[in-house]
């Protein structure tokens, strides 16, 4: 009976190593959990591009937005564990259980396979309020409470949890305004109508033009970028006021061990490209390759961070 037993785990074991070692045969779906045309929709057709070089097969990408991302990853949940279908996901793969009363899926459902890019925050403020810097945008809050408002592309999108993480850090009474989709935020906090946003890099071409001013970047240390641009944490307003959107690869938990790892490193070649770096950059991301294991640290720790700004200032998704 143990003999039995042996061979059969050699078998699946060989049978294993042989579907890795032959991955991919056939076509691989891509899913971006958001429509067409935003920054993980981007980043996900330059990685389509290199898989497809790297694997001699077609990476189609394929979009599926809605719920806060859960659509398109409660889809790859669903899909069968080969490896032929990919999820490229952000924040909301560790905020989405948090936030929905209803999830489609279980997030164990789903394992981390790398972190590719950051996208750190920068806080924009319309030339309206009178200050041109964190401290004096922080007093003029606290001078005028309820005067101050956020742009967001949602509740619960990394905008509207950066502006949530700031208010609750800085002690600001602060408006959240969420829209439906990055477009008609950024369109309003030009117009006036919001007067504060948390985005990405790329706004700083507003910011270049004097639409809007940058007062600072969610990092720890200041991005290469834009070196003149200080960090929230230099102010002085508030400690720990640190976040970014992110972007990072996940398939079905029950993929094999081996299938993980070819995607894992093709996915760090890709990365660690010089060539790919400067494309990233130029989207105003910034490269940051983290393999399996890091990026299992990095979620644990996302979700012990928004976790506490979830509950702390109490955000839901109705």
């Amino acid at each position: 009976m143990f003999k039995r037993i042996a061979s059969a785990l050699a078998l699946a074991m060989l049978a294993s190593t042989a579907a890795a070692a032959d991955f991919p045969a056939k076509p691989v779906q891509m899913v971006v959990p958001y429509s067409p045309g935003g920054l993980t929709d981007n980043l996900a057709r330059r990685y389509a591009d290199k898989l497809s070089e790297a694997w001699k097969q077609p990476v189609v990408v394929e979009n599926k937005p809605g719920a806060g991302s859960s659509i398109g990853a409660a889809a790859v949940a669903r899909s069968a564990p080969d490896g032929y279908t990919m999820l490229l996901g952000s924040v909301g793969m560790v905020t989405n259980h948090m936030l929905l009363k209803k999830m489609p899926y279980e997030p164990s459902q789903l394992v981390p396979l790398a972190l590719v890019a950051l996208a750190p925050n920068v806080l924009y403020i319309h030339p309206s309020i009178p200050a041109n810097n964190v401290k004096e945008f922080v007093e003029y809050a606290k001078k005028n409470p309820g005067k101050v408002s956020f742009a967001s592309s949602g509740v619960g999108s990394s905008p509207h949890l950066a502006a949530e993480l700031f208010a609750s850090k800085t002690g600001i009474d602060a408006i959240q305004v969420p829209y439906k989709g990055t477009g008609p935020a950024i369109a309003d906090f030009l117009g006036g109508q919001v007067n504060a946003y948390f985005d990405t890099m790329q706004s700083m071409k507003y910011a270049k033009d004097g639409s809007i001013r940058a007062l600072g970047v969610t990092t720890e240390k200041r991005i290469a970028d834009a070196p003149d641009l200080p960090t929230i944490e230099e102010s002085g307003v508030a400690s720990g006021v640190i976040s970014s959107s992110w972007f990072g690869f996940f398939v079905p938990a029950a993929t094999p061990a081996d299938v993980q790892k070819r995607i894992v490193d093709t996915l760090r070649g890709i990365a660690q490209d010089q060539g790919m770096k400067v494309v990233v950059s130029e989207m105003g991301l910034v490269p940051d390759f983290q393999d399996q294991t890091q990026f299992k640290q990095f979620i644990q720790s996302e979700t012990a961070k928004w976790g506490e700004v979830i509950r702390s200032q109490n955000i839901s998704i109705q």
